[in-house]
């Protein structure tokens, strides 16, 4: 018996060994690689239009002895590419820390007569920033609001994206209260609500900041203004006005990235944006990474002035705004 029982141990000992001889050593590189896929694959909007075994079999070729997070970085844009979204994107670790905040721009006013012109720039921060944003917004709106204007002009040219909640609050005083919007996904869709100044956007876990400006001249008329640098949450801004019938286009057509994102942040500090649902005004129309054209097409060699001047002309053609 002692023998069998030594001979027991020593069988166990020689299984332990094996075992752990063929146990896969820690691989960061390639589980960096597949996690980035795995969300690709998990949220992209566009997941069904890859072949998911294809592609991981070649991200997974290409980086062969790769080491390093870095290293992937190609491979995962080459996957990004073959979903076809071009809102969907890779940014590396350097590139996704935040501007410091006093770089950020703020939405700002002036008023041309009597007709009002709100400046509402993209917006890529966090919550304390987000404030500050708000809050200069909010200022300028009612500064604005003071000289009782009978229209106002919304300057979405220079707006590139970003946090959709904070440009639509600035402009909350503008729109109608209930439903502005929505997101259509693959699971159905979800509203944009508007809501005694605050705006309510699904999955947003931040605090959503009020606006409590009410207007002395409620729903008046809104001329919007569009360029090529329009793009992602500014279309979302002025998807919102696209169902008002006092409302209406200048410019040139948008960006055409008229789809909302998820952010991933990755082990290395890069950040994964993936694109997961388009964007949908009150008529039901989709709207994705197509242009949206303007009402009114202006040149692109117009000036500001040019443009103002047009915007300024229509609003003056409008009930409460004629001269």
């Amino acid at each position: 018996m002692r023998r069998t029982l030594a001979g027991f141990v020593v069988l166990v000992l020689v299984l332990g060994l094996v075992t752990a001889a063929a146990a896969p050593r820690p691989d960061p590189a390639r589980d960096y690689l597949l996690n980035a896929l795995g969300l690709l694959r998990t949220y992209s909007i566009d997941r069904d239009f890859v072949d998911w075994p294809a592609v991981e079999a070649e991200a997974l070729r290409r980086t062969t002895g790769v080491t390093a997070p870095a290293g992937t970085y190609s491979a995962i844009r080459t996957v990004i590419a073959e979903l076809g979204n071009p809102h969907t994107r890779l940014i590396g670790p350097a590139q996704a820390v935040p501007a410091p905040p006093a770089s950020i721009e703020v939405p700002s006013s002036r008023t041309l007569g009597d007709v009002a012109v709100l400046t509402v720039p993209e917006f890529h921060q966090d919550p304390a920033d987000e404030r500050r944003y708000v809050a200069a917004g909010i200022a300028a709106a009612q500064s604005a609001e003071a000289r009782r204007p009978c229209g106002w002009i919304v300057d979405l040219r220079d707006n590139g994206g970003g946090d959709m909640v904070p440009m639509l609050t600035v402009v909350a005083p503008l729109l109608d209260e209930g439903v502005l919007g929505s997101f259509k996904g693959l699971d159905g869709a979800a509203s944009w609500i508007l809501r005694a100044g605050r705006v309510l956007v699904p999955g947003r876990l931040a605090v959503d900041p009020v606006n409590p400006l009410r207007l002395a001249g409620p729903r008046p008329p809104v001329a919007v203004l569009t360029s090529a640098r329009t793009g992602s949450s500014g279309e979302a801004t002025l998807i919102a006005f696209r169902g008002l019938a006092r409302a209406t286009t200048f410019g040139q057509a948008t960006a055409g990235f008229a789809t909302g994102n998820a952010v991933f942040r990755l082990s290395d500090g890069a950040e994964l944006v993936v694109t997961t649902v388009q964007e949908m005004d009150l008529a039901g129309r989709v709207y994705g990474n197509t242009p949206i054209e303007p009402d009114h097409p202006l040149p692109a060699t117009a000036t500001t002035d040019e443009v103002i001047a047009a915007a300024s002309a229509w609003l003056h053609t409008q009930p409460g705004c004629t001269r």
